[in-house]
């Protein structure tokens, strides 16, 4: 949370990326950063192929194939996994599914794959994410990654934090605040990196870039109830001194919108944790009326690993999340 002027900014991070989009499993070895600024480098070199700003099936199928060293398998899983926290409507869902279990045979349903197109610079963020369940082999060797009440922190129910990263809010938290740098320079065009393939302290960000890390971000001003993506805070012209937007570069400096995101980065107000640290009970229904505090839902749309997550929380916080 940070004051700027006379607004207070408050900065979250979104929980369905890493409830649903984050597997439960060791990412693949080339999922490390260096591979991935070198995709980031070479989706914008090939734009005009389907790579950028758009990523369509057959040109990610190629990368990750190619170059990730992926089976055809994992690597579809990964895409249609992102592309299942995509807001779309129930009826494009419907369509795509009935689309899909109409296939014959292999090649009709690969046929159908390429047409599907996911943002480029919020699949880098999505494949960076996976780092999440990254299992450290030192941890593991001095017992952090193993049963040990002594090395292991426990959260609010008791479970290990070790056990639950994905539904912990505050590890998501502390996971893009250790990382910021590197999810903010994976965003960044390749003229903006040094020789080292890090930001310099004159490195311009785009507002295309801040727009990708509302995938991950999002927040309000003055703890009002309005949820707002990133970009839209970042760009708001109260803002822009905070942000580092100029309207002349028409760009954000690169240290400044990092210094603004770590100052304003707090807890959600929406997750777990502060639920639970709350102390109210979540009932389904009140008597006499049908009032819920909050629901949570994973629907299930068979077609090989189709899905989609679904949060409400109605009418208190007015906010619904798809």
């Amino acid at each position: 949370m940070a004051k700027m002027d006379q607004f207070t900014v408050n900065l979250w991070v979104k929980m369905e990326p890493f409830i649903v989009g984050a597997l439960q499993i060791p990412p693949p070895s080339k999922f490390s950063l260096h591979y991935l600024r070198k995709m980031s480098t070479y989706v914008r070199m090939h734009s005009s192929e389907g790579y950028y700003p758009y990523l369509f099936w057959p040109m990610w199928r190629h990368i990750a194939c190619g170059k990730l060293q992926l089976e055809k398998d994992l690597a579809w899983l990964y895409f249609e996994l992102f592309d299942s926290l995509v807001e779309r409507t129930a009826e494009e869902r419907l369509e795509w599914a009935e689309v899909m279990s109409s296939c014959a045979a292999e090649e009709e349903a690969e046929k159908q794959r390429n047409k599907l197109s996911v943002d480029t610079l919020q699949f880098l963020l999505f494949l960076y994410i996976q780092q999440l369940n990254k299992v450290s082999l030192r941890t593991s060797l001095v017992g952090e990654e193993w049963p040990n009440l002594k090395s292991k922190s426990y959260g609010l129910t008791g479970e290990s934090t070790n056990q639950i990263k994905n539904w912990n809010d505050s590890y998501h938290q502390a996971f893009i605040q250790n990382h910021l740098q590197d999810l903010l320079e994976l965003l960044l065009d390749p003229d903006q990196l040094s020789a080292s393939s890090h930001s310099t302290h004159n490195s311009l960000i785009t507002p295309e870039a801040v727009r990708a890390l509302s995938f991950l971000i999002e927040g309000s001003v003055n703890n009002n109830r309005t949820v707002h993506p990133l970009h839209e805070l970042a760009l708001w012209q109260p803002l822009h001194a905070s942000s580092g937007f100029s309207k002349i570069s028409k760009a954000f400096s690169f240290p400044k919108l990092e210094s603004w995101l770590r100052a304003c980065l707090t807890g959600n107000p929406f997750g777990t944790s502060a639920c639970l640290k709350s102390g109210k009970k979540l009932a389904w229904a009140q008597q006499g009326t049908v009032r819920f505090s909050f629901i949570s839902g994973l629907v299930m749309a068979h077609n090989t690993t189709s899905f989609s997550f679904f949060i409400y929380k109605i009418p208190e916080t007015s906010y619904t999340v798809r």
